[in-house]
C-alpha cells in the first residue's frame, strides 16, 4: 500500500501480520528491559481503554512505577511487574502500593489477562498460602497465576471498556 505524505512524497507501507508462534518466539529474544518495556506499554494502552489516566513518574522512587488517575478520581501509586509477586520490604508497610501485573501463562498474542490489586492485599493472601513454608522471606513471586490465586484475583482483573 502506499501513502502520501502531507509534503506530496510517496512512502510504501507494508503490514505485516505475525501469527501466535512468531510473537511468542520474538518476545523470547527481547533483554529484561525490553520486556519491561513493552509490558509497560501494554499496560498503559490496556489502563486507558479501561477509563484511566496513566502517568509516569520522572524517576522510580519508593517502587511507584507509574501513577493512576481511577475513573472515580483516585489517585493510586503502582509497582509494574511481569508476574504476581509480593515483598513486605520493598512494596508494603505504609506504602499503600498497588500491583499491576499480568498472567505470564495467558495469551501472550495480544491479549494477556492483567491484574491491579492492592499489595498489602494481596500479601496477606499469599502469607497465608505460604508463609508457614522455609522459602517464605515476607517475599512471594509466581511463575504464571494458578488457579486458587486466579480464584482471589479474579475481582481485580482490568476490563477495558
Amino acid at each position: 500500500r502506499i501513502n502520501k505524505l502531507a509534503d506530496g512524497k510517496r512512502i510504501l507501507c507494508h503490514a505485516y501480520r505475525m501469527e501466535p508462534a512468531e510473537i511468542v518466539e520474538k518476545i523470547k529474544g527481547l533483554t529484561p528491559n525490553e520486556v519491561e518495556a513493552a509490558n509497560r506499554a501494554e499496560a498503559t494502552a490496556l489502563l486507558m481503554r479501561a477509563g484511566y489516566r496513566v502517568y509516569r513518574p520522572e524517576s522510580d522512587c519508593y517502587g511507584e512505577d507509574l501513577i493512576l488517575r481511577t475513573p472515580s478520581g483516585e489517585l493510586r501509586a503502582v509497582q509494574l511487574k511481569g508476574r504476581p509477586t509480593v515483598d513486605w520490604n520493598r512494596y508494603g508497610k505504609e506504602k499503600d502500593l498497588w500491583m499491576l501485573f499480568p498472567d505470564p501463562k495467558s495469551s501472550t498474542a495480544m491479549r494477556r489477562k492483567w491484574f491491579l490489586v492492592p499489595h498489602n492485599e494481596l500479601y496477606e493472601w499469599v502469607k497465608g498460602r505460604h508463609g508457614h513454608t522455609p522459602k517464605w522471606q515476607e517475599s512471594w513471586n509466581y511463575p504464571h497465576v494458578p488457579k486458587e490465586l486466579g480464584l482471589f484475583l479474579e475481582k481485580f482483573a482490568l476490563i477495558s471498556s
